[in-house]
């Protein structure tokens, strides 16, 4: 049985956590069509990017699951996508499709899939696309996992060595787990506090304690700055995986849980 003083850790960790996720939700903000999304139902479908092909549009997508429940398969299915200035550029339907009614996806689970749009208006500017969607799943009940921030990457679930924390409207994570976790390879110097992470062709530098970085040579902006607390290293989650070329994902369940995805745009 658990001791007084342990019931009371137990319920000081669950309420900041509650506090966290709280502040999380709070100020996260509306996302950006083709970056940051926030769960609008079971199952959530985002371009990654596209290209054309002969009369066809490719578009390279991502379902993700940000929800609290198991998605067995997709039932019905219409996708309708826009270029940045709100032009439709192609819409089609599936119905019992044989990928759709086969994915099935668990809380924090993800999967790519290159779609055809035969016909599709050509010569349009593909470098952020807006898809909307119509989608009809059939799921269950999931208890896998309970309270608490769960971060996936590319279907890999992240066990930070130390718990991320919320500042100043930022989730911070330990900053070599997660960026060697995103694919990028991270150098430490010490004598400048200065990281280089560098992830395929894309190279981001950065100091401890500043909020400027650079990615490929260009300057960007965190939110906040990477720091250093109680010995353990920090990063800005979103800052850092959209830098390297990556798409976030929030769902968030309810006070104390909350589930991250984060997927390569590769």
């Amino acid at each position: 049985m658990k001791t007084m003083k342990q019931r009371f850790q137990s319920i000081l960790a669950l309420s900041m956590l509650s506090v966290m996720v709280m502040t999380w939700m709070l100020t996260f903000g509306a996302p950006a069509a083709s970056a940051s999304v926030e769960s609008t139902g079971e199952l959530n479908f985002s371009a990654l990017s596209g290209k054309y092909e002969k009369d066809a549009l490719v578009v390279k997508g991502v379902f993700v699951n940000i929800s609290n429940v198991k998605v067995n398969k997709v039932e019905k299915l219409k996708l309708t996508v826009k270029d940045a200035a709100g032009n439709e550029l192609a819409t089609r339907e599936w119905d019992n499709d044989a990928f759709l009614t086969g994915l099935s996806l668990e809380p924090g689970q993800s999967q790519k899939w290159d779609v055809s749009f035969p016909g599709a208006v050509q010569g349009a500017d593909l470098k952020s696309l807006d898809v909307t969607y119509q989608i009809t799943c059939a799921t269950e009940k999931w208890d896998g996992r309970g309270e608490g921030v769960h971060i996936f990457i590319d279907n890999r679930k992240l066990n930070p060595e130390v718990a991320p924390f919320i500042k100043d409207g930022s989730m911070l994570v330990p900053l070599r787990s997660t960026l060697e976790a995103i694919g990028a390879k991270v150098e430490w110097s010490p004598e400048t506090q200065t990281v280089k992470a560098t992830k395929g062709s894309d190279v981001m530098t950065f100091k401890i304690g500043q909020k400027s970085s650079t990615i490929n040579g260009k300057a960007i902006q965190f939110g906040v700055p990477a720091q250093i607390v109680d010995g353990s290293s920090f990063i800005p989650l979103r800052d850092a995986s959209e830098a390297l070329n990556c798409d976030l994902f929030v769902g968030m369940h309810n006070a104390k849980s909350m589930t991250i995805v984060i997927v390569d745009k590769q």
